[in-house]
Order: C-alpha cells, then sequence, then structure tokens
C-alpha cells in the first residue's frame, strides 16, 4: 500500500502540471477563464484516471465507462469533502489560512485514494 499511495501522489503532482499547462495554454488561446478552467480540469482528470488505473492501481480488467464513472463519482466526493472542510473552517472565522486549505487537501487526497483502491479499481475475486 505504501507504494500505491506514492504512485497516488505523484499521479496528482503529474495531473496537476498538466491541467495547469491546459489553463495557461486556453487562457492564452483566448479562451475565457472558465472555459480554461474546465478544459485543463477535464484533462486533468483524464490523465489521472489513466495514470492511476494503469500505473498506481494496476487494473488488469477492461476499461469500461462505468468504471470512469465511478472515478468522476470518487473524485466528486472527495471533492466535496475538500469544501466542506473549507465550509466549516470559514464558519469557524479561519477564512484566508493556508493551513485550513492544507487539511481540506489532506481529506481530499485520502478519501479519494480510498474511493479509488475500494470502489473504483478494486480487486475482484
Amino acid at each position: 500500500m505504501p507504494l500505491a499511495l506514492a504512485r497516488f501522489a505523484l499521479v496528482g503532482v503529474i495531473n496537476t502540471a498538466i491541467g495547469f499547462a491546459a489553463i495557461l495554454l486556453g487562457l492564452r488561446l483566448g479562451l475565457g477563464d472558465y472555459a480554461a478552467n474546465a478544459t485543463g480540469y477535464g484533462l486533468g482528470l483524464g490523465v489521472s484516471y489513466v495514470l492511476n488505473r494503469s500505473w498506481t492501481f494496476r487494473a488488469a480488467n477492461v476499461p469500461s465507462v462505468a468504471e470512469f464513472g465511478r472515478f468522476a463519482a470518487a473524485f466528486g466526493l472527495a471533492y466535496g469533502a475538500n469544501l466542506g472542510v473549507l465550509g466549516l473552517g470559514r464558519a469557524a472565522g479561519l477564512a484566508g489560512q493556508p493551513l485550513l486549505h492544507l487539511a481540506g487537501l489532506g481529506i481530499y487526497s485520502v478519501l479519494f485514494f480510498v474511493l479509488s483502491r475500494t470502489i473504483v479499481f478494486r480487486k475482484e475475486g
């Protein structure tokens, strides 16, 4: 498991770099903020799926739309938990505090890893 966790973290760094580069390129090409952001995040999510599937969790089954749907849902749940931490922290008077964002990132990362390992790319049998 520690190796899978390290791979998961590295995939996160790679996908963030690719997604951010796509945002910058989109802005340079004249896309608005929202279109550039959606392009970057969409590309990043796709890269994350492919790398986590093949490298982090070494899924042996054939990729499917259902599997990608589970991956997207896991992302949504993990991101929602991140936003929940931010909302609670802001309500507690911690708005704008970097440690609040670090806590949200931690919840997001742990939850996304666990969901990916147990639901998205679970080993059959």
